[in-house]
C-alpha cells in the first residue's frame, strides 16, 4: 500500500506549527499553574473551571465560570435591566465600585498580577521546556 499526502503549506512550516502549540500550551497550563494565588476564590470553583488550549497559535487560559469576567474586572457589575447585582441570566455591565477579595493574594486582571509577580518564572519553564522537549 502507497499512501501520499498533499500539503498545503511548506513542510517546515507545519513541523513548526506543531511544535509551537506544544509551547503554547505548555505556556498556558504554565501561566494557570502560576496565577492560581491572584484568582479569587471563595470556595475555589472559579480556579478550578478553566480550560487552557491553542487558538490562532496562541496560548489560552479561559476561565469558564458564568462570573468570572465579573471577578476578572473586580469591579461589581449590574443588571442592565434591573440594575441589581443578583439578577441571572441577563447581561450585566460594570460599575465603579470595586470588589473586596476575601483571599489576601487575589486580585482583579490576576494575568497581570501573576506576570508582574512571577513573569521571570514562567519565561524560564517555558525556555526550559523548548530545551528539554526540543520545542
Amino acid at each position: 500500500m502507497k499512501i501520499s499526502f498533499k500539503f498545503d503549506k511548506p513542510e517546515n512550516q507545519i513541523i513548526n506549527d506543531m511544535i509551537g502549540d506544544k509551547v503554547q500550551l505548555f505556556a498556558a497550563n504554565e501561566a494557570r499553574k502560576l496565577m492560581q494565588p491572584y484568582v479569587p476564590e471563595l470556595n475555589g470553583v472559579l480556579a478550578k473551571n478553566v480550560r487552557t488550549y491553542v487558538e490562532n497559535g496562541q496560548g489560552i487560559v479561559h476561565y469558564l465560570s458564568p462570573y468570572a469576567r465579573y471577578q476578572y474586572h473586580g469591579k461589581l457589575m449590574v443588571s442592565s435591566k434591573t440594575g441589581s447585582a443578583w439578577s441571572h441570566g441577563e447581561y450585566k455591565v460594570l460599575t465603579s465600585v470595586e470588589l473586596n477579595y476575601s483571599k489576601p493574594t487575589a486580585s482583579s486582571y490576576w494575568d497581570k498580577a501573576m506576570m508582574t509577580a512571577r513573569g521571570p518564572e514562567l519565561t524560564k519553564a517555558v525556555q526550559n521546556f523548548i530545551k528539554q522537549k526540543g520545542g
